[in-house]
């Protein structure tokens, strides 16, 4: 829990996989149906995902992780 162990190192990574998994649905017709809904949800994902860009405290985060290090930025 974020009382007992800090988790801002969890945004980044959090964030790609919802972003990749919604574009990957954007394109299958079975969630067709859907596509306006998800396409507002990936441009609402991009906003607050710019926003990491403009904060290097998420970055540095990662990098003092001592699971990702730079392995995560080199991917």
């Amino acid at each position: 829990s974020s009382e007992t162990q800090p988790t801002l190192w969890c945004a980044i990574p959090a964030i790609e996989e919802l972003q990749t998994t919604w574009e990957m649905k954007n394109d299958l017709p079975k969630y067709e149906i859907f596509k306006d809904t998800i396409q507002a949800g990936l441009n609402r994902i991009g906003k607050y995902y710019w926003k990491f860009d403009n904060k290097p405290v998420y970055v540095l985060t990662l990098i003092l992780h001592p699971y990702y290090k730079l392995a995560y930025i080199k991917m």
